[in-house]
């Protein structure tokens, strides 16, 4: 996995480099540990993302907020790594038989590296609650083109090429939610308007030494801007009965597109609902996308990266100081690969020191990820 390590560690300077700070999988690690549920758990520092209307639920003692984290995700739902890796041990053996035969199985494949550091302040007034949040993706989709598995061609650089393709999309946002009463019922309302500036960078390498090219995405030469867009996002929650809330949250309501190259870049409306059981020592939720999700790449190599995530999870807490969560995914979305189709398990713990740390890995056949984050309330 030294090709994984290499992208990730890639992808992480591009994240660095930007002018602002940078998690499509998820944007916190209480929201990772529990399966990516986050509809109707969030709290005060991760509702600008999960659902703008949970500002209005954070705990009674709380009215100020502060989170910041890093994460990293890598999905290689057919093993493309494990074929770039073995076919440059087997470049290296010169065993040009194996090399023919793992281009012949190459085609069509896809790895997504994505990495993330959001930011976020929250804050709880007398009537009214509000959020100001700050989250850069920098998401990268790579495949293989230009195939040929005869001898000659086999070790030719022009021949068997990686291309990489990735977006950098920096979201600056500003989230109010406000209660209401609605047939005796508490119900919260959320809006968040944002702004989201875009960057794209590409490159391309031949399979037979990709190891050593990676470093070209770090470059500010080989980025392109693409634009910035406005939209906004609504959520909802309600209460259902003392332990039970239902939540609802629509991603970008007005949608945009742009033209990257020959390539377009879509920004739809996506709208997720969720519903939770809570009370002193357990919370346990279920989240369900009500759309379909394509990948934030432009292109159609990448369709089959879209989802459609059914996620359920778990938090145990010990009061306020140690918090166990345990979860799971499933993408059901349609004609992605049987590789994309694997549950997604994931587990979390949150210490309270003086201030929050919490620690989340997510991991199925063939992907891994992990999110560390830190911040307090009071």
């Amino acid at each position: 996995m030294g090709y994984t390590k290499r992208i990730l560690s890639a992808l992480a300077m591009i994240t660095v480099s930007s002018t602002a700070l940078a998690v499509p999988f998820t944007f916190d690690a209480r929201t990772l540990g529990m399966g990516g549920v986050s509809t109707a758990t969030a709290n005060l520092a991760t509702a600008a993302w999960a659902n703008p209307a949970m500002l209005t639920r954070q705990s009674v003692e709380d009215d100020f907020a502060l989170l910041i984290g890093v994460g990293a995700f890598i999905r290689d739902n057919e093993d493309l790594i494990d074929d770039i890796d073995n076919f440059q041990s087997a470049n290296d053996r010169g065993d040009l038989a194996e090399m023919e035969g793992i281009v012949g199985g190459i085609g069509g494949k896809v790895i997504a590296p994505e990495v993330t550091v959001p930011i976020a302040l929250g804050i709880a007034f007398d009537s009214f609650s509000m959020a100001v949040s700050v989250r850069a993706d920098a998401i990268a989709g790579g495949t293989v083109t230009n195939i040929s598995t005869s001898t000659a061609e086999v070790l030719d650089p022009d021949f068997n090429i990686l291309n990489v393709s990735g977006v950098l999309a920096t979201e600056f946002a500003v989230s109010f939610a406000k209660d209401f009463e609605l047939f005796e019922r508490r119900v919260s309302i959320g809006v968040k308007p944002k702004i989201v500036d875009l960057q794209a960078f590409s490159f391309s390498e031949s399979i037979l030494s990709v190891d050593t090219g990676l470093d070209i995405v770090t470059t500010q030469d080989d980025k392109v801007d693409i634009g910035d867009f406005l939209t906004v996002d609504l959520g909802l929650a309600m209460d259902l009965s003392e332990n039970w809330l239902l939540g609802l949250n629509i991603r970008n309501l007005v949608t945009d597109q742009f033209e990257v190259g020959a390539q377009t870049l879509n920004f739809d409306t996506e709208v997720k609902i969720g519903v939770a059981y809570h009370n002193n020592w357990v919370t346990v939720a279920m989240d369900y996308d009500l759309t379909e999700n394509q990948p934030l790449l432009p292109g159609e190599d990448f369709s089959g990266l879209k989802t459609q995530y059914v996620n359920i999870g778990a938090e145990f807490s010990a009061g306020d100081y140690v918090h166990l969560r345990v979860g799971a995914a499933q993408n059901l979305a349609g004609n992605i690969s049987t590789g994309a189709r694997d549950t997604q398990y994931t587990v979390g713990i949150g210490f309270w020191l003086g201030f929050n740390l919490d620690v989340a890995v997510i991991v199925t056949e063939n992907s891994a990820g992990g999110m560390l984050q830190t911040g307090f309330s009071f």
